[in-house]
């Protein structure tokens, strides 16, 4: 590796040094210092006056003592963790039709079964797709979605992207079991720039999983820089879910945009669990007529974390319908921030689109705001907003301790009934096992044997969480924002 890669810190040196390592053409160069530059003349967000002080927190991270480049061990063997985490996967060997692996700064695995490949389905690493198939990079890389200007961060992952994964599915084509992709990081003060751009041919469809997860010891912080980028044809389908479980010594930073053309869908399926802390961008741009989207999303925090999250459904084409809805528990001392924006364009007519927040405080000294936003630029719309925040409700607690349950005990089957009704609306039934699994397992302090478990699933699934006892609602006809033609 190249003395610029060798050591900590970013520069337009160590820019040039990764391209020419990975051997790209020069349209990939001049995009990187391009990004660089932007990188360097951009501030960092700082949030508005007033908030929690998260991306504050970011904007002092201290980046450049992180290396920008790690590269794979050449013998190939994986760390037991890893291996481990494949073998625990969402998705099973036998239930998915193809896998990417990255590890740090490469993806050290690629499968497709043959009957894709026979079809015309591309999945590869990105670095692999710059060099075989650029004309479709070179269109869509960090040009519609999310640009390289976006902020401060998406033109450092630009400047210095590395692995990637690169999934095209052609016209017609559709895959019933998901594809999984993994990203790892198991190294102290390493900087991973993990990017995904999936562009779906006309009424093709996919279901995608990503996990986002890291296995390495010690205060020495880690980032994620992670990009995300769907493009979806005439009557296509993509339902994208992603995990993040980091370790604690991992901030991470993720932009997710995803381009509809007419008729076209995604659903987007997001669950916060890990990193210190967490800046999350998730966006949907709604250009095709009778397009949609959906957001699904739960997190939970506890201890220190510091979760921003953000999305936005840009309603541009007419008839289009966009659904977001987010649950989530804070505990200790975390901070969460929830920024949710419907913008509607002049000329979109005939718009349906909902937001909803709902915040569970278990702790007297966490925090949360919820910010829900609407932009109404055309006068044929339906539209709602809305978002609560508030703590476990002392009369339920007493009606389950009644029934001879602890009181940790009770408050856990209301945190669970707080989860369910975003829980059911989630396809894979791995990843809801596996969230239900998680959220028990935080709520025990991180401590859960098989035995636990099992007792917590039973008292789940067998007895049943009443999904109404911590419910929230699609605000009233009364709440909604309503503006029809005269």
């Amino acid at each position: 590796m190249t003395e610029a890669l060798a050591t900590t810190g970013f520069s337009r040196e160590a820019v040039i040094a990764l391209s020419r390592r990975k051997g790209e053409p020069e349209w990939m160069l001049q995009k990187r210092l391009q990004a660089w530059e932007i990188y360097e003349q951009t501030p960092a967000p700082l949030g508005r006056r007033g908030d929690l002080g998260t991306l504050q927190r970011l904007a002092r991270f201290h980046f450049q003592e992180l290396y920008p480049y790690l590269p794979a061990d050449g013998n190939g063997a994986l760390p037991a963790p890893i291996e481990e985490g494949l073998r625990d996967a969402l998705v099973g060997a036998s239930e998915r039709s193809g896998l990417v692996l990255q590890r740090n700064s490469s993806v050290v695995r690629v499968e497709l079964s043959e009957e894709l490949r026979s079809r015309g389905v591309i999945l590869t690493d990105l670095d692999t797709a710059v060099r075989e198939h650029g004309d479709l990079v070179q269109r869509y890389f960090m040009t519609q979605a999310v640009p390289l200007a976006t902020d401060k961060y998406t033109a450092l992952h630009a400047a210095f992207w590395s692995g990637g994964i690169f999934l095209y599915i052609p016209s017609g084509v559709e895959i019933e079991e998901p594809i999984l992709a993994q990203i790892w990081l198991d190294a102290p003060a390493a900087a991973a720039f993990a990017h995904t751009l999936i562009i779906a041919d006309e009424l093709s469809s996919a279901r995608y999983v990503e996990e986002y997860a890291s296995a390495f010891e010690g205060e020495q912080p880690s980032l994620l820089s992670a990009v995300v980028e769907v493009f979806t044809k005439n009557g296509a389908r993509i339902e994208y879910t992603s995990l993040q479980d980091l370790g604690r010594n991992v901030w991470s930073v993720m932009h997710k945009n995803s381009i509809h053309e007419a008729d076209s869908s995604v659903s987007w399926v997001m669950a916060d669990l890990g990193s210190r802390l967490t800046f999350s961008n998730i966006g949907s741009n709604l250009i095709g007529n009778g397009s949609a989207t959906e957001l699904v999303g739960v997190f939970f925090s506890d201890q220190d974390q510091r979760f921003v999250i953000k999305s936005l459904s840009n309603h541009v084409g007419l008839s289009t319908n966009a659904e977001t809805l987010v649950h989530g528990a804070l505990a200790d001392e975390s901070r969460v921030e929830f920024d949710g924006m419907i913008r509607v364009q002049p000329g979109a007519q005939q718009t349906a689109s909902f937001l909803s927040e709902h915040n569970l405080l278990l702790s007297k000294h966490c925090r949360a705001e919820a910010i829900p936003g609407l932009e109404i630029g055309a006068n044929e719309v339906s539209a709602s907003h809305g978002a609560t925040t508030g703590q476990v409700d002392e009369e339920q607690l007493f009606y389950l301790m009644a029934r001879g349950l602890p009181r940790d005990e009770a408050e856990r089957i209301i945190v669970q009934g707080f989860f369910e009704p975003v829980l059911q609306r989630i396809t894979l039934d791995s990843l809801r096992t596996r969230l239900r699994r998680n959220i028990v397992r935080r709520m025990r302090g991180g401590h859960e044997s098989e035995a636990d478990w099992i007792e917590a699933q039973e008292r789940w699934e067998i007895e049943g969480v009443d999904e109404g006892a911590v419910s929230f609602d699609r605000p009233s006809e009364e709440e909604e924002i309503r503006l029809l033609p005269e």
